[in-house]
């Protein structure tokens, strides 16, 4: 009996060190999701937001815009000449033809400051031209050269460059500093370049003079009217 009860004794204490490890590998195979991060709130889309913001708004450029802006000025150019043309050579001799760039017109009524004119009368026109230069040089101030030309609004009226006879230039040798000045006469008639004969007389209404040509320059216009 006493064998028997120890026999006993020593298969109950077996059986209870087993149990311990029994409930430890069930653990295992039913694990628990992690609190820290929830299983239905994956951390993908995250990372995906992360990758697009950068290209969804990209930068500028600054070496494309530079290129463009450097060309533009290039194309510009550094100085603000636009002719090209080139410059007459300088007089030596009174016989040479002196150059627009030493040449000083003005352009004025021959009776100061008279705009209105009636009954008939005949407009005058004064134009002065100077020599600047030191050497004595020549300036053709005939009618071509310098040409008078009266418009009323877009309708060009009249010039002194229509169909001008026979020889047209009017050359002057001018010393510095010593003015030339002549008068330019409208007679009222109206004149085409075409040459056609015809009596027709410009009639009251206002009229403006201008005066072109290469030694011209800028001169202001002249405004008047004519009355009946």
């Amino acid at each position: 009996m006493l064998v028997f009860a120890l026999v006993a004794l020593a298969f109950r204490n077996t059986g209870d060190e087993a149990e311990p490890a029994g409930s430890s590998e069930a653990s295992v195979d039913t694990p628990e999701a992690s609190p820290s991060v929830p299983a239905d709130e994956p951390s993908g889309p995250e990372t995906g937001e992360d990758d697009e913001e950068p290209s969804a708004s990209p930068s500028p450029s600054p070496s494309a815009d530079e290129d463009s802006a450097d060309g533009a000025d290039g194309e510009d150019g550094g100085n603000g000449s636009g002719g090209g043309s080139a410059e007459a050579p300088e007089p030596e001799r009174p016989e040479d033809p002196c150059r627009p760039q030493d040449v000083v017109v003005t352009f004025d009524f021959a009776e100061s400051d008279r705009e209105v004119y009636g009954g008939g009368t005949s407009p005058e026109f004064k134009v002065t031209v100077v020599n600047t230069a030191d050497q004595t040089c020549t300036v053709d101030v005939g009618p071509e050269a310098f040409e008078l030309r009266i418009e009323s609004g877009s309708d060009r009226v009249y010039s002194t460059a229509d169909c001008v006879e026979g020889n047209a230039q009017e050359e002057r040798q001018l010393k510095r500093g010593t003015p030339h000045d002549f008068t330019i006469t409208w007679d009222l008639d109206r004149s085409f370049t075409d040459c056609r004969d015809s009596s027709a007389r410009a009639q009251p209404g206002w009229y403006k003079a201008n005066l072109h040509g290469d030694h011209v320059g800028s001169v202001d216009q002249l405004v008047f009217q004519l009355k009946a």
